[in-house]
């Protein structure tokens, strides 16, 4: 076969996030819808209840993290559409030196999952926040600690 024939028909594939790009020979870019391909060294928690699920955060930080801001999302949707039900935040912390450092950090978790309800046009009445600290946490130990810092959602109806 011709050399020419090879030039017509070599592609570039190149694989980003969403997008597979091909180069043809003519120099023009063409885009076409591609894979999602998930970060294989972040830990993911699956989760298709809407109902109940659990945010992590960074020690001692209270900005929500961005995998999260989707559900919580989904959860202020819902909450849009059916006024008859409320979401109650139960709050977690051990990071802190003391009990009260921890129910401070815990409280501001809580405050800042409220905020992004309160963002998106959820009633406040809708809303139940409680922090504990670290009064209501599974464990106390240094490898569990990670677990011991978060948020719990949960969706229910007004009663």
């Amino acid at each position: 076969m011709p050399l020419s024939y090879f030039n017509k028909i070599r592609l570039l594939v190149l694989l980003t996030y969403t997008v597979q790009y091909f180069l043809c020979t003519n120099q023009i870019l063409r885009a076409e819808e591609g894979v999602i391909f998930e970060n294989p060294y972040q830990k993911v928690e699956k989760q298709t209840d809407v109902t109940t699920f659990t945010i992590y955060f960074g020690k001692k930080s209270t900005l929500i993290p961005k995998a999260d801001l989707t559900r919580l999302q989904t959860v202020a949707d819902f909450l849009n559409q059916n006024r008859n039900y409320e979401v109650i935040i139960d709050a977690h912390a051990v990071e802190g030196k003391t009990n009260k450092e921890n129910v401070i950090i815990s409280e501001k978790r809580s405050l800042e999952v409220e905020r992004f309800f309160l963002i998106h046009f959820v009633e406040p009445n809708q809303i139940r926040r409680l922090f504990y600290g670290n009064s209501k946490s599974p464990n106390l130990t240094k490898e569990h600690e990670a677990l011991n810092r978060r948020v719990e959602i949960k969706l229910q109806p007004i009663n």
